[in-house]
């Protein structure tokens, strides 16, 4: 009887084992910012490096927006200025005492190509080369800050140290009040905005050749706002791809601007889409790198085609 029983207890199948429930998904991380145009919501300590490369820009003394007006008409001596292409090179830092309050600087250097319809009797008043433009400086507040959203204010300052004349520089100081912001929408997919306007403190008086005289400032607000959604295609263990799309757009709300055949006339009301197409590489050391291209839609522009190359470094 002992045996039996030994044999039918061995026969006994073994109490199944629960299945062990399956390890909790690992959230994909973002970096907190993968737009290239739009300004980054984050507060951090970081050091970027920018090169622009501007094409095809009709009208770059709008609103003293990107380099000073003339203060009177054009003589009949100078030379109708077609376009102008330009290079800018930016270096910038920023510095986070604590998670909701930055500090940082940006200072560019600028290289201009214009180009004038060609005349026997007229001669450029603009020429190529390149300087130092408007150092930018400013704060970063962040009223909302964790890994899913981000709302931070920006408060940024140009200075004239450009020389207007030349093409480098605005002639003026200018204030720019900004609000930014970022949305986590899933593991993979992030939504960054702006909105905010630059406004010119003081900027190059303008006296007409009219009877009586009339006198005004070239430099005018100039409001932007954008968007960029972004979304994580490429994730490994040592870096991470999102391809970002941006709409940018300004509008002018006063100022002057050299239109066809050198007459001034007013900038008010005029309305700019930019469209932008790039994508960020990002590493766990705590760089990226970002490479995009910018194209004006709209029959107004600054710029026809920009391209953008950045690195930047968190630490």
């Amino acid at each position: 009887m002992a045996s039996g029983e030994q044999a039918a207890s061995g026969q006994r199948k073994a109490k199944p084992v629960a299945d062990a429930p399956p390890p909790p998904m690992k959230r994909t991380r973002i970096d907190p910012s993968m737009v290239g145009y739009i300004d980054d919501s984050a507060v951090r300590n970081e050091v970027r490096l920018r090169l622009d490369a501007g094409f095809d820009m009709p009208r770059p003394d709008r609103a003293e927006y990107f380099y000073a007006g003339s203060s009177a008409p054009a003589a009949n001596t100078v030379a109708v200025q077609r376009t102008l292409n330009f290079q800018e090179l930016y270096f910038s830092g920023e510095y986070a005492p604590t998670k909701f309050m930055s500090a940082f600087v940006m200072v560019p250097y600028r290289w201009i190509e214009p180009f004038f319809v060609p005349s026997a009797t007229r001669a450029p008043d603009l020429f190529s080369g390149g300087g130092i433009s408007d150092v930018q400086a400013g704060l970063k507040a962040a009223a909302i800050y964790s890994d899913a959203r981000n709302l931070t204010f920006q408060l940024r300052a140009y200075f004239p140290t450009g020389n207007g004349v030349d093409g480098f520089g605005t002639n003026h100081y200018s204030i720019e009040p900004m609000v930014l912001y970022y949305q986590r929408v899933s593991d993979r997919t992030a939504l960054e905005a702006e909105a905010g306007d630059m406004h010119p403190i003081g900027g190059t008086t303008y006296a007409a050749n009219t009877t009586p005289t009339t006198s005004q400032n070239f430099a005018g607000d100039v409001a932007m706002y954008g968007v960029g959604p972004s979304y994580q295609l490429i994730t490994r263990d040592s870096y991470r791809f999102a391809p970002v799309f941006e709409l940018v757009s300004w509008h002018v709300f006063g100022g002057l601007q050299t239109g066809q055949n050198s007459q001034v006339q007013s900038a008010a009301g005029i309305n700019v889409l930019n469209a932008k197409l790039g994508g960020r590489i990002s590493f766990l050391n705590g760089s990226s790198i970002y490479a995009g291209y910018g194209r004006g839609l709209t029959a107004d522009i600054w710029y026809r085609n920009l391209f953008r190359m950045e690195y930047r470094r968190e630490f």
